[in-house]
């Protein structure tokens, strides 16, 4: 479990165990289809012929089906609705060949993502979490039928905290509860999403406002969670891999037990010193201006008595003394803070890292403000 604003690690067990992940893989698969949006070699709108070797994995009701249609054409927006509310392999499959990649060709994507962003026992076989076999004709030479992707709950935390943080509008998919697609002509179906602890469901907490991310079932892989959701106005994610038991509703439940856990932990509160409180401004109005947050929140109820603190400023809002520059607008982010203190842990390694805001809006001065400033 790991506060997903700061990075703070909150709960851990067996985070390093190397596990097969099944669907949760799909995560990686989107943050890098969001890489293609970003560089724009896919739009939402790109259009995505299905062949007829991913129809007749997307029509197999042995695997996670939606029933494309080989010859028909889906946009890459319906295929990311397709893939992480109904968890559709088919759909998942015509993503990854979204730009004319094959599935050799987009398995190295994964794994350069997955380097990129330090996964560190990460194994990635295909696009989808199925075993190579299930992958029927596309299955790769270079692996055997058995092999599948797998990587560690920390892994699988790193990356769910990275999805949300640089594509938050993935966020609005994984929140439906429900979603309609549209299959072929005259043909529409309506899938259930697999996450049951979306508000009004099963398994919902009290006080917390889940609105993802991904589930993952498989022989090896068991039953598997990654959630997120909001709590104390602080963004969580827990992750859960290879839940004991038949029950593939273990997944929640575990998943409810960490939340559960989390409401019984204190945030500690530590207030800013002065002189971070309050930044200089050059070329601005005035000289100086407040910043927010003025206390820093630390999830734990052992104190944090050694730590240290460094602002860095985005680069484009400092000048080279290292004032801020304005114009700044109110509530704009202009940097962040790191807190360092070996009584915390991190998901990777790094200091606990903070947005700073400014908390109030500072023109641009006339030319004497400019020159005194």
């Amino acid at each position: 479990m790991v506060d997903a604003s700061t990075g703070q690690v909150i709960y851990e067990q067996s985070p390093n165990m190397k596990l097969p992940v099944a669907s949760v893989s799909k995560l990686l698969t989107i943050a890098v289809i969001h890489d293609e949006l970003k560089q724009n070699v896919i739009t939402a709108n790109s259009k995505v012929q299905i062949t007829p070797d991913v129809a007749a994995i997307s029509n197999d009701p042995s695997y996670s089906s939606i029933g494309l249609q080989a010859g028909q054409s889906y946009t890459v927006r319906e295929l990311v609705n397709a893939a992480m509310v109904k968890s559709a392999d088919g759909a998942t499959l015509a993503l990854a060949m979204a730009d004319g990649s094959n599935i050799e060709e987009f398995n190295l994507k994964l794994q350069q993502k997955a380097k990129d962003l330090g996964l560190k026992k990460c194994s990635i076989v295909n696009p989808v979490g199925l075993t190579n076999g299930d992958l029927k004709n596309l299955k790769l030479n270079q692996y055997s039928d058995k092999a599948e992707n797998a990587m560690t709950a920390a892994d699988a935390a790193i990356l769910a905290r990275y999805l949300v943080r640089s594509y938050p509008d993935i966020l609005q998919v994984t929140a439906q509860k429900s979603a309609c697609f549209y299959i072929a002509k005259n043909k529409t179906v309506k899938e259930e999403n697999l996450n049951k602890m979306l508000p009004g469901d099963k398994y919902t907490v009290s006080g917390v406002q889940i609105d993802g991310l991904k589930t993952g079932t498989s022989d090896a892989a068991g039953a598997c969670f990654v959630s997120t959701g909001l709590y104390r106005g602080h963004r969580i994610i827990t992750v859960v891999l290879h839940a004991n038991g038949n029950d593939k509703d273990a997944r929640f439940t575990t998943t409810q037990q960490l939340y559960n856990m989390l409401k019984q932990t204190p945030l500690q509160e530590i207030t800013l010193p002065k002189n971070l409180r309050q930044q200089w401004v050059a070329n601005g109005n005035q000289r100086t201006t407040d910043i927010k947050p003025q206390k820093l929140m630390i999830w734990g109820s052992k104190p944090v008595r050694h730590y240290t603190l460094a602002v860095n400023y985005d680069h484009q809002k400092q000048n080279k003394r290292g004032r801020l520059l304005a114009p700044i607008r109110k509530n704009e982010r202009v940097g962040e803070i790191e807190l360092s203190s070996p009584d915390i842990r991190t998901i990777n390694g790094e200091p606990l890292t903070y947005d700073l805001y400014s908390e109030e809006q500072v023109p641009r001065g006339n030319f004497w403000q400019r020159l005194w400033h």
